[in-house]
């Protein structure tokens, strides 16, 4: 099993430490390369106050140059909302800086305003989807190719540069529709970081059989958590978990419960939820959040590893209002010397 860092590069409330922000995580994934992470990844989100990452594909390019071992990833970035010669040509750069380090990971998006701003109806973004993927392979191929689809058209292009290596294609899902497709057509399988435990290991199971219904041999399974590690359990609950509720809650603020943020399909005890009082740590962090002492999150990682069958977890240790800088490096520093060691081969 490998291990990979998500950044949530927000800065709460008008974005106005960015460069520093920005600076401290290129200073966390130089740590977390040296302490034996394997993979980072990054968000996307259009138009948000708090700088929300709105170009993935840009920074990972800066990450790519600033670290020489671990994947560099995307998670996920809205395809949809691309032509998707422009993502093939701006990979293909990305995959040449990191030498063939690069990992793809697309969705759909579905965030109502984000599709109204760059003119795309929402109705449309299952079928740009697919259709993109389809694009991206060949557009890597080298070969000049031509392609006449439901959303876009052209004759006889070449993609140059070509990536090192074709990057794998993961495809974030969290429903039915979603895990089937990325099961179809994708190299791989992006969780989201909110969702119970044995929903989990549950979509996994679909997705897996997805890809075997379909012959397709490519499965990777990357487990997205909220996660810490501390000297104590008090200690995880006083610096860490207030920052997890306020990210979690901001979903719910934004009446992202009803638009499939999380999935009441599969939690429906979220629509019981009527206050942020009753978002208490004792109710949310049982089999949804990754953390305690070392030996805790070992034990849980376990669990993933047996029950889950996932190639790689993905930790968001800093939410978008803290921990800090310094707490966040110290996090990095114990999962490397205590937690990483126990799964290395």
């Amino acid at each position: 099993m490998k291990f990979g860092l998500i950044f949530a590069l927000q800065d709460p409330p008008n974005g106005e430490n960015l460069p520093r922000l920005y600076d401290e995580v290129f200073t966390q994934a130089e740590l977390a390369e040296d302490v034996g992470f394997d993979a980072f990844f990054l968000p996307e989100h259009h138009q948000m106050p708090d700088g929300y990452l709105p170009a993935p594909l840009t920074f990972a390019a800066g990450l790519a140059a600033r670290t020489q071992r671990a994947q560099i990833g995307t998670g996920i970035l809205q395809l949809p909302l691309y032509h998707p010669l422009h993502v093939a040509e701006q990979m293909a750069v990305v995959d040449n800086i990191a030498k063939g380090r690069c990992i793809l990971g697309v969705g759909l998006g579905l965030v109502e305003q984000e599709f109204n701003a760059f003119e795309i109806p929402l109705s449309a973004a299952a079928a740009r989807f697919t259709e993109s993927v389809h694009i991206l392979r060949k557009a890597w191929s080298g070969q000049t190719f031509s392609h006449h689809g439901e959303h876009f058209n052209f004759d006889n292009v070449t993609i140059t540069p070509r990536p090192v290596r074709q990057p794998p294609i993961w495809i974030g899902a969290m429903s039915t529709i979603t895990l089937k497709r990325a099961g179809r057509i994708g190299d791989g399988w992006l969780s989201d970081p909110l969702h119970h435990f044995d929903v989990m290991k549950t979509w996994a199971e679909m997705y897996r059989t997805a890809a075997q219904e379909a012959e397709n041999p490519r499965i990777e399974i990357g487990i997205m958590r909220n996660a810490w590690v501390g000297e104590s359990q008090a200690d995880v609950e006083r610096l860490w978990w207030p920052h997890v509720r306020d990210f979690h809650l901001f979903y719910l603020r934004l009446g992202f419960f009803s638009s499939g943020r999380f999935n009441t399909k599969w939690e429906p005890w979220i629509k019981e939820v009527k206050s942020e009082d009753e978002w208490t740590y004792e109710r949310v962090a049982p089999n949804r959040l990754l953390c305690g002492t070392p030996d805790q999150v070992i034990a849980d990682l376990r669990r993933y590893e047996q029950e889950v069958g996932c190639q790689y977890m993905i930790f968001m240790l800093r939410c978008p209002g803290g921990p800090g800088h310094e707490e966040t490096m110290r996090c990095i520093k114990l999962f490397g010397e205590e937690v990483l060691p126990h799964f290395t081969s």
